[in-house]
């Protein structure tokens, strides 16, 4: 199975973003039953490498329906704001 790509980030504040792209090598997203975004930095300095293109590394969401052994299998997904929370908002619950 590929990584699959964060292809949209609306979450402008974090330091891996920079024009809606996540530039982390990898995110990891949630715990068993929220797709929370993990790997979302919140400071006011950001050295990141625009060149990177950030995949989904893991996913700890198991009720998540797209969710196979802890790893995602779209081929991509989208990151921003649900109910004030960082979450994957691909997630779609079993």
């Amino acid at each position: 199975m590929e990584m699959p790509k964060v292809c949209r980030c609306d979450v402008a504040e974090c330091a891996y973003n920079d024009s809606r792209l996540c530039h982390a090598i990898a995110i990891t997203v949630g715990d068993a039953s929220h797709p929370r975004c993990d790997t979302i930095c919140i400071c006011e300095e950001s050295n990141v490498n625009l060149n990177n293109r950030a995949g989904v590394g893991a996913c700890k969401t198991i009720a998540c329906n797209f969710n196979r052994g802890l790893e995602c299998s779209m081929s991509e997904v989208s990151v921003g704001y649900c109910q004030n929370e960082v979450d994957c908002l691909t997630f779609q619950p079993r």
